[in-house]
């Protein structure tokens, strides 16, 4: 067992013992209902009632639609009006079965609902075990962007259970995989020669090199929520390439994964810090060695995102604090900037930011070329020091 603000418990394989475990959780305030919500999709490839609730005959499954399209408002009042349909009270238990848009949108139900009862998260994506359950917030999205409206709400405990990696699709992997790549070049950089050795372009990794990874990226994500665990200072470093990534994911129209945009995200938030002299020219290169040639992650962009509609949207960013775009940007590799005291950078010249989308999409996928002539203050540079790219790593 992993401590943290909910215990999280980490296997392979371990469905049967869920039961005893959410029975014991109870012990206290036993549930007089107990509710499993899924998409159907997920639903049917784990026959999630018949693995994990066999002692909970009496429990109801309920489904949603898959993806973000249950993130809004709608979604969120369908499923808090249906469970207080089918008589959820304030000692329910709600189990979220599936990825992160399930598990954010039962976190936030759960919380609203009789201004709050409890649920549990069972992640089935890499990138839910791995990164979203580890966090407290649950939102859903507004008509201008995501994660809009949300609060904070923890589980009774988290069951992740390495076993249900293995049957998600390989794009869903690999866009998972890209929050891991990210924890290496905000805080983890011992990390870079671990994902050197066992990245691959083609996704397909055996059931021990699949539960290793998730594990060693947990580790990697509670060393940054140990400083943290609100994920309202230091923590924010995880929204790292996020600006630019989320902008991305809302103008895709679900034609692109969250990991894949966020991958896209990180390398453009490389070249900004780059030009505003914070990092290293190594630094970036080392974005596209990790995401392009050594997870083979290069997503197309839809054809209709073009540099206004991106600026735009991300006006609308939720880690907006004025009338500024604000980003988490690198100063070192494992470093991120601290100068205004929390962890974000303040871009005031908007149309600058206009000049680097447009520059960076024209040669998307290839790698941005520096400018004729350097915008911004000129920082000190810090060299990427080969002793840290060549560290080994361990648990």
């Amino acid at each position: 067992m992993i401590t943290l603000s909910s215990p999280l418990f980490f296997g392979y394989g371990i469905a049967a013992h869920f039961t005893a475990k959410l029975e014991e959780a109870l012990l206290d305030e036993p549930a007089d209902k107990v509710f499993l919500v899924a998409d159907q999709g997920v639903y049917g490839a784990h026959a999630g009632r018949d693995a994990l609730l066999t002692g909970r005959p009496d429990a109801e499954v309920l489904l949603i639609e898959p993806g973000e399209a249950s993130k809004s408002w709608a979604g969120l009042e369908s499923l808090c009006e249906t469970l207080v349909s089918k008589g959820a009270s304030k000692r329910s238990v709600v189990i979220a079965f599936g990825g992160g848009s399930v598990g954010n949108l039962v976190g936030l139900a759960a919380g609203l609902l009789f201004r709050g009862i409890r649920y549990v998260e069972v992640p089935t994506s890499f990138m839910h075990l791995t990164d979203g359950v580890l966090s407290n917030k649950q939102a859903i999205n507004g008509r201008t962007g995501k994660n809009h409206f949300g609060l904070y709400h923890a589980p009774l405990f988290i069951w992740a259970d390495a076993s249900y990696l293995e049957t998600e699709p390989v794009r869903s992997r690999k866009a998972g995989i890209a929050e891991a790549v990210k924890n290496a070049l905000i805080s983890q950089p011992a990390l870079v020669s671990y994902f050197r050795r066992l990245l691959r372009p083609d996704g397909r990794y055996s059931a021990t090199e699949l539960r290793d990874l998730a594990l060693n990226t947990i580790l990697s994500k509670l060393e940054i929520l140990k400083r943290d665990p609100s994920e309202k200072r230091y923590a924010l470093v995880l929204e790292y390439g996020h600006t630019f990534g989320h902008a991305i994911e809302w103008l895709s129209q679900g034609a692109l994964l969250h990991g894949e945009c966020v991958s896209v995200g990180m390398k453009m938030a490389a070249h900004l810090a780059n030009e505003r002299h914070l990092i290293a020219d190594e630094i970036v290169d080392l974005h596209y060695e990790l995401i392009d040639s050594c997870l083979g992650l290069v997503p197309a962009l839809p054809q209709h995102i073009d540099a206004a509609s991106l600026f735009a949207t991300m006006a609308c960013d939720n880690k907006k604090t004025g009338e500024n775009l604000r980003f988490v940007l690198l100063d070192e590799l494992g470093s991120c900037a601290n100068d205004e005291g929390d962890w974000l950078v303040t871009i005031p010249d908007h149309a600058y930011i206009l000049d680097l989308v447009e520059r960076f999409l024209s040669a998307y996928p290839r790698r941005l070329a520096k400018p004729h002539r350097s915008r911004g203050p000129a920082l000190a540079i810090r060299p990427l020091p080969a002793a840290i790219v060549n560290a080994s790593w361990s648990r």
